[in-house]
């Protein structure tokens, strides 16, 4: 009777512990310039699902007056994905800018929030 009961608690916990939602997969850029937050950057994102069919995508968001933008990355990299996505994520000081500040590749760990700092 005890080894049943045992079972079915360590089933019943097993059921309960697959069942979490796993966290949304976020990048959050910093943008810094002379020492404060940039208000206006436009930060844009380029990267490739990591799995197959492999689709490009593209994000830009105008940081906020802390001077973050913030990526959800939630639609393309989703739960089965292994390790993250790698991205250029590059910053235009003034946002109506053709040409970009500056570049980097972030690798964006799965199910993760990543930070990165651009400062001028």
């Amino acid at each position: 009777m005890n080894l049943r009961i045992l079972s079915l608690f360590a089933l019943f916990l097993f059921v309960l512990n697959s069942c979490q939602k796993q966290n949304d997969t976020v990048l959050r850029v910093y943008v810094g310039y002379n020492g404060q937050p940039k208000l206006g950057a436009k930060v844009v994102i380029d990267g490739v699902t990591p799995n197959a069919p492999y689709s490009p995508f593209v994000m830009e968001e105008i940081t906020d007056v802390n001077g973050l933008a913030e990526f959800n990355l939630k639609e393309y990299i989703k739960p089965g994905s292994f390790g993250g996505s790698t991205v250029d994520c590059s910053v235009h000081l003034i946002k109506n800018s053709p040409q970009s500040d500056t570049i980097k590749t972030i690798f964006v760990e799965a199910f993760k929030t990543t930070k990165q700092e651009f400062l001028f």
